[in-house]
């Protein structure tokens, strides 16, 4: 809102690109210059409470963590703890053998992982911290929308509204069972924050990217064009010298390159995946409720574009209309000087990059942009583009707040958004119900099919866990990980976020020689599936096994005696020919 003569001095507004005129008494506060840092935090303790529950801050309740990439994520720290330091630091050989792999590379949150594999022997075995670390997004959350608020010189009570909705934003629930840590949306309101705040220390940007790097890569280069917008604005204002400039520069770069070596992200020969244009958000994404559908019904859309469901919610199109219906065009004024413009453009194509080059309406394929193939291979380094709507739709939020404030006096403008928030939260209610994690999902083990005394028993014979055919998320990566973790057996059985394509291929090669001349890890123990088995059949030896067991195929090397030992018998496997 507008800044009273009494609180800011002339060239203050100049900065904030507001003239110094009295603002309306809808942001009018006692003690303006202290944001609501106290009931912010507050805000986020109920809000994880309400949406989680308390059974993730037992640091051994796994059971919740059993499924997709949430083990992905969990079993990737566990390898890390278990083994040895390496170099670079988050090496995790065990989680994969020949496929490079490190603890950047399963997703498992280097900003954590790190300082609890130092205190690791002190730790349960299947220790977890995903618990403490939604918390402390919820709570990072709330706290960061409300400095942002107290930047645009909201009144504390919108302030509050505003870490509500940030608390409650689709987008960043949607993460908590998915992807744990993209949940990290804190990362982009400290950007926005940090792009707002005058004076900026010199030490700050590089801080947040340094610690947006040991957190997740997307959320890096959304924090990273942030501060590119940051920097514009204040080379356009004439804020920034060049010794400043190089030093914030060489400091973030050096920042952002040391933690990406030490969590292991360049142990990959490249960062190329697949996908680019699948991963997409549909130009339905934004109203788009999806999971969230309840009140609002849902669109249908392409496969693949869960990752663009953008949905803003049914408090957010209240306020869009109130402000559109109550809008005074000088108002739009500040969005276009050198204040904001960066960061509105910053946003704005990032919002572009989250359609990709194939646009879609619905279910409707509107127009694919022609782009090199090259091009094309190098932009699957972030298939998921759907994600980067994220930061224009925190803008959204605060932007509707502040020209809410604008043209409302303080009680009207308060109700309004009190109003939109309650309509927010009732919208989203099936969500957030499904989002908690009850005694359904309390426990200290995972649920597992591989229950045969065949696998106890054959355990302590092996030294590896292996796969046929070597793949990146292959059909029973779950099962056998889980197998080899808690057996203490290094694995290739994985899933990861990034494969190094050269180890990967290798590890192909190696594996259908063995199935060619019988060259197989007599030392490891297999789970194959069909094809495989009626490749390996005709080279097993007469200590060999090869059965069908707990749906896969098992096969264990030199295994009969062991099997025969313990009394276990199993029927073995026959191929199926046409």
């Amino acid at each position: 809102g507008w800044i009273a003569k009494d609180r800011m001095s002339a060239t203050e507004a100049v900065e904030l690109d507001q003239p110094a005129r009295p603002r309306p008494a809808a942001t009018a506060s006692p003690a303006l210059d202290t944001p609501a840092i106290v009931p912010a935090l507050l805000i986020g303790v109920i809000a994880f409470i309400i949406v989680r529950g308390l059974a993730p801050l037992d640091p051994t309740n796994i059971l919740w963590l059993d499924q997709r990439d949430r083990a992905m994520h969990t079993l990737g720290w566990w390898w890390f703890a278990m083994a040895p330091w390496g170099w670079p630091p988050g090496a995790s050989p065990l989680n994969g053998l020949e496929l490079a792999n490190s603890v950047g590379l399963s997703d498992s949150l280097p900003l954590f992982a790190f300082p609890f594999k130092l205190i690791a022997a002190w730790l349960p075995e299947r220790f977890q911290y995903w618990g403490y670390w939604e918390l402390l997004c919820f709570i990072l959350q709330s706290l960061f929308a409300v400095l942002i608020a107290h930047q645009l010189r909201l009144s504390r009570p919108l302030a509050l509204v505003a870490a509500m909705f940030c608390v409650f934003q689709p987008t960043f629930l949607m993460r908590l069972d998915v992807h744990m840590a993209l949940a990290g949306h804190w990362t982009i309101l400290a950007a926005i924050w940090l792009y707002l705040r005058r004076p900026t220390p010199l030490w700050a940007w590089p801080l947040l990217l340094a610690t947006v790097s040991a957190i997740h890569g997307y959320l890096l280069v959304m924090v990273f064009a942030l501060w590119g917008g940051s920097l514009l604005a204040r080379l356009w204002q004439r804020e920034l010298r060049l010794p400043r400039t190089v030093a914030e520069l060489g400091l973030g770069a050096i920042g952002i390159a040391v933690v990406l070596w030490a969590a292991g992200i360049f142990m990959v020969g490249s960062m190329q995946s697949y996908g680019f244009g699948l991963f997409r958000m549909n130009l339905m994404g934004p109203i788009n409720p999806a999971f969230f559908q309840f009140i609002v019904p849902g669109v249908p859309v392409n496969a693949f574009e869960w990752e663009g469901v953008n949905y803003v919610g049914l408090g957010i199109f209240t306020l869009i209309a109130v402000v559109l219906f109550t809008l005074r065009p000088a108002n739009l004024a500040p969005l276009l000087r050198p204040r904001l413009l960066p960061l509105v453009l910053v946003v704005a194509g990032l919002a572009l990059f989250s359609l990709s080059h194939r646009v879609a309406l619905g279910r409707i394929e509107l127009f694919e942009l022609p782009l090199p193939k090259e091009l094309v291979d190098v932009l699957t380094i972030f298939r998921s583009s759907g994600r980067m709507f994220w930061p224009l739709g925190y803008l959204i939020v605060f932007a509707l707040l502040a020209l809410l404030s604008r043209q409302l006096r303080s009680t009207p403008a308060l109700i309004v958004a009190c109003l939109a928030l309650a309509l927010q939260l009732g919208d989203l209610q099936r969500g957030i119900r499904a989002l908690n994690i009850g005694p359904d999902r309390t426990g200290t083990t995972w649920r597992t099919t591989l229950t045969s005394p065949a696998w106890e028993a054959l355990a302590p014979h092996y030294q590896r866990v292996r796969a046929l055919p070597v793949e990146n998320e292959g059909w029973n990566w779950r099962e056998l990980s889980w197998f080899a973790v808690t057996h203490k057996l290094p694995t290739d059985a994985v899933y990861l976020g990034r494969m190094d394509p050269t180890a990967l291929r290798t590890a192909r090669e190696v594996a259908d020689a063995a199935m060619r001349d019988g060259s197989f890890d007599r030392d490891a123990i297999y789970g194959v599936d069909s094809r495989s088995a009626a490749r390996i059949q005709p080279l097993l030896g007469p200590d060999d096994v090869l059965a069908p067991i707990d749906g896969l195929i098992l096969f264990a090397p030199g295994g009969k005696p062991i099997l025969d030992a313990a009394g276990i018998t199993l029927s073995p496997f026959v191929a199926i020919r046409p």
